[in-house]
């Protein structure tokens, strides 16, 4: 990359009456080399001179904003040196707010004298896509039943090799690993290779040698289209489920309204999940109602504190509320697009991870008519539990069909095909609940928070599919469930029209082992037809969950044939099988009933009892030969 000439404007300040030694001079300090512009990511020298230190003790290296350098001086290699020495600075993988950053010197024998030089950050010269992920999931440490969440996003090459220029991320488990705050992790490498079926496997290096394999992260995914993906994690020291999807805007939304869930653990371990609606004004202030259910208690409809607000976002789309929001007290976001976040809790002592997204031209004008007939899942990640069904509405009351497996959690047993119904509303914001006459095993209450209309829920990027847009995200507001979900228009309920290339992809549990309850994930790709179910992907089972034996399987094959029971819900003997090293990894058979929305997305549930999983299927609506093609085309510059 050609750098700037080396040019710099040096502040030198010394404190007065500080003598040094004889003659009574006081140190000075001056920065000798620092260039005068870096583009992110990229690295260049810095040097700094020391006058009158009788220690020689030189300088510690620093710079702010600290929202782009961190409290840490993780820019700088080494963050000390002697008077003349060379450091290496490293700018940040994103432009901060007003263009520059601004590195220090500082006298290690006075803290006082300091130096000081501005460096404008500039883009990048390599054309690249950037690609927003998160995902939530149990950390493979000491402690089995530590949860954690991930979210951030990363700049991927459009030259065809799918080089990780940068990105940035946030990780944390509110026990032991957060990541630094307010700048969290820096991303500078990695690579992305996508297999002809659509499968690819991720790697980030990061800066933070807690995360992943000392400090490298490994992820899977299963590509949908060019723009979306699910993602799990897959290099032992965790798995995860999650997305993964191209960044359209890396600015503040263009929609005022939106709805939002968020799943987690608190402080003390227990399922945490929220829910709401809010809208912005302006200047981005934060007004809105939110639930939340903390462990079985549930806090209703209360309203966003004031002062809340929606801050500004650097060139990678990541940005931080501020204020109080009544849900944690620190809370990071990254932009996907116009109408759609991931947001992330970034307390030291609780986690949740989830997604906002807004209501369009929709907002103020939900009604009960707003929900119809839809096909819905709610569970997942910490809850350790899975529920699907569908039902139709006639403005006030639900009826309709589902499976629910809470087995691993409260050991009730799944219940399958279970007649469900009650009352909902709906008000004019997009807040609304459905409360269960005949409840869904356990499940008696949920929030509900609609959504625009012609957004993809699974998908945001993808507008291609009208019978999948619009919905509604769930939060389970019952005393012995914590969970969030979606629920989309179910258009099509004939299992013939699920035809095709699929992308899957599943999060599940088990108490099999009788120590703790641990989690499995899998992605993969494969096709579908008449029922017929086959595919290869990607199974994360660091536990042994599965069969007692530690898998992480790049080839692990599934297979099944679905047969219709009912309109829109179909079950199969899922058979997953897995090439470990050794090849040690016995098959094993998963009851999986599949409720579809149309003849593109489906979700699907395990409901055998001690085990559970759910997710969702999704259409291959792109050749992922292509994928490259398709990148270059959308590069952005």
């Amino acid at each position: 990359m050609k750098r700037s000439s080396l040019g710099i404007l040096v502040v030198a300040v010394c404190a007065l009456g500080l003598a040094a030694c004889g003659g009574g001079q006081t140190i000075g300090v001056a920065i000798t080399t620092a260039p005068t512009s870096l583009a992110v990511g990229a690295s260049g020298n810095v040097a700094a001179t020391v006058s009158h230190d009788p220690t020689a003790s030189g300088v510690r290296w620093t710079c702010v904003p600290v929202t782009a350098c961190g409290a840490l001086t993780v820019n700088f290699d080494p963050d000390s040196t002697p008077s003349g020495s060379t450091s290496v600075f490293t700018a940040p993988p994103a432009i901060p707010a007003g263009g520059q950053i601004t590195i220090m010197a500082t006298s290690v024998a006075n803290p006082n004298v300091t130096a000081s030089a501005t460096i404008a950050i500039t883009a990048s010269s390599v054309a690249s896509n950037n690609f927003v992920f998160y995902a939530t999931g149990e950390e493979n440490n000491a402690d089995s039943e530590v949860f954690y969440s991930v979210a951030g996003v990363v700049a991927i090459s459009t030259d065809g090799n799918n080089t990780i220029l940068g990105g940035e991320q946030d990780y944390n488990d509110g026990f032991a690993i957060t990541s630094p705050q307010p700048v969290g992790d820096f991303i500078s490498g990695g690579s992305l290779t996508i297999a002809p079926n659509g499968q690819a496997i991720l790697t980030l290096i990061t800066n933070n040698p807690n995360v992943g394999v000392s400090g490298t992260e490994t992820f899977a995914l299963a590509y949908a289209n060019t723009n979306h993906a699910l993602i799990t994690q897959f290099d032992g020291s965790a798995t995860s489920s999650g997305s993964f999807d191209l960044q359209t805007s890396t600015t503040s939304p263009v929609s005022s309204s939106f709805s939002f869930v968020a799943s987690g653990v608190d402080s003390s371990g227990l399922p945490v999940v929220d829910g709401g609606v809010f809208t912005l004004d302006a200047s981005s202030n934060l007004t809105g109602t939110i639930d939340v259910n903390d462990g079985g208690m549930v806090t209703p409809d209360t309203p966003i504190p004031t002062g809340a607000a929606l801050g500004v976002t650097d060139s990678l789309g990541r940005g931080s509320i501020t204020g109080s929001t009544g849900i944690a007290t620190a809370i990071n976001f990254y932009v996907v697009g116009p109408e759609a976040l991931r947001i992330i809790n970034v307390d030291s002592t609780d986690t949740a991870v989830g997604s906002a997204y807004g209501q369009g031209a929709a907002a103020g004008n939900f009604d009960g008519e707003s929900i119809g007939r839809s096909a819905f899942f709610v569970g997942g990640g910490p809850s350790l539990y899975s529920a699907a069904g569908d039902f139709t509405t006639d403005g006030v009351n639900f009826s309709g069909i589902g499976d629910e497996n809470e087995s691993v959690l409260n050991g009730n047993s799944p219940v399958r095909a279970e007649a469900i119904d009650g009352t909902y509303t709906m008000a004019m914001n997009g807040y609304g609940s459905f409360s269960f006459t005949d409840p869904l095993g356990s499940i008696s209450m949920l929030g509900v928070y609609m959504v625009d209309p012609t957004l993809n829920i699974l998908d945001p990027n993808n507008t291609t599919n009208a019978a999948g847009e619009g919905g509604a995200l769930i939060a389970e507001m019952d005393s012995s469930l914590v969970g969030t979900g979606a629920l989309i228009p179910q258009s099509d309920t004939t299992l013939g029209h699920l035809s095709g290339p699929y992308a899957f992809g599943a999060q599940g549990y088990t108490d099999t082992d009788g120590v703790g309850n641990d989690e499995f994930d899998f992605v993969g790709e494969g096709t579908l037809s008449s029922g017929a179910f086959a595919g290869t992907g990607v199974l994360s089972d660091p536990f042994g969950a599965l069969t007692g034996v530690a898998v992480e399987s790049a080839n692990a094959t599934f297979s099944g044939t679905f047969t219709q029971r009912n309109p829109g819900r179909s079950v199969a003997t899922l058979s997953v099988a897995a090439s470990n090293n050794p090849p040690d990894f016995a098959t094993v058979d998963l009851t999986a009933t599949l409720y579809q929305a149309n003849a593109g997305q489906a979700f699907w549930v395990e409901t055998d009892d001690g085990m559970e999983f759910g997710g969702s299927v999704q259409s291959n609506t792109l050749p992922v030969a292509d994928l490259k093609k398709a990148q270059r085309k959308n590069q952005k510059h």
